[in-house]
């Protein structure tokens, strides 16, 4: 049992690097909209610009959050799909379930 945690861990590892590397490429490469920049005053300003009600008590992720995803934002914003991150991710907790479950670990 213990080669086979040890082979876990490192697969765990090297997935966990090569995550990492993906991440940062993809932040480095993903268009940035300058929200993050702006003051909670600029944000509530442009919420209310858009149109956007319910903004008064929010924080700045938030407006963020809602400028990104308002009924003016532009549909590349609004789309949800899994990035490769979140797949990958998935896969992992899949895999990591599948064997806890066979080590009859809850």
């Amino acid at each position: 049992m213990g080669r086979i945690a040890e082979a876990l861990r490192s697969n765990l590892r090297e997935l966990a690097q090569a995550d990492a590397r993906l991440l940062r490429e993809l932040d480095g490469a993903l268009p940035t909209d300058g929200l993050e920049e702006l003051t909670i005053r600029q944000l509530k300003e442009r919420c209310r610009q858009r149109g956007l009600r319910g903004t008064s008590g929010l924080r700045k992720a938030d407006l963020i959050r809602r400028l990104r995803d308002g009924p003016s934002a532009p549909a590349a914003l609004r789309e949800s799909k899994p990035t490769q991150l979140e797949v990958r991710l998935d896969r992992m907790e899949a895999l990591l379930l599948r064997i806890a479950a066979h080590l009859g670990v809850s």
